[in-house]
């Protein structure tokens, strides 16, 4: 299978500025378009500790400057300011990583710092990791060629008896 090309995968603009409450959220529009492939977008982010939805996206091969909306929501932990970060997006394809993109993101956070001594409060939840680990894939990819080494091993042995 002929590996994609970088331009296949398009996603603009290629940074944004958004203003977020600590107890709100706020969204953007990001357009994607995929020249020949087809799969699924995993949406990450570095170093932005806000949560992002949706995580994962559906793309056709056909699509051209497909809107998709992205909501971010605020941190009550965080002290009120500016963070900066990128949003990152791997296109699987076929069980694969085809390509990726980040974009840079600038996020206003608005509101009060906590109070002194008050509480802190507890994480969101369900738990979202904070970037993505390619441990699993190389595992299963080893894992995989010793089996099918195994079984290669296994049928030469068995025909020679």
């Amino acid at each position: 299978m002929p590996l994609p090309r970088a331009e296949a995968l398009g996603i603009g603009p290629p940074s944004f500025e958004l203003d977020l409450k600590m107890d709100g959220s706020n969204s953007t529009t990001l357009y994607i378009t995929s020249d020949g492939l087809k799969g699924e977008l995993i949406v990450g982010r570095e170093g932005l500790p806000f949560r992002i939805e949706p995580s994962r996206i559906n793309m056709t091969k056909g699509d051209v400057n497909a809107p998709v909306k992205l909501t971010f929501y605020g941190n009550e932990t965080l002290k009120p300011g500016v963070y900066e970060g990128k949003v990152t997006f791997l296109a699987m394809t076929g069980g694969f990583v085809a390509v990726g993109i980040k974009i840079r993101a600038k996020i206003n956070l608005l509101g009060e710092a906590p109070l002194p001594g008050a509480p802190e409060p507890r994480p969101e939840t369900p738990f979202e990791p904070q970037e993505m680990s390619y441990t699993p894939y190389i595992i299963g990819s080893v894992a995989g060629g010793v089996i099918v080494a195994s079984l290669a091993l296994i049928i030469l042995w068995w025909k020679r008896r």
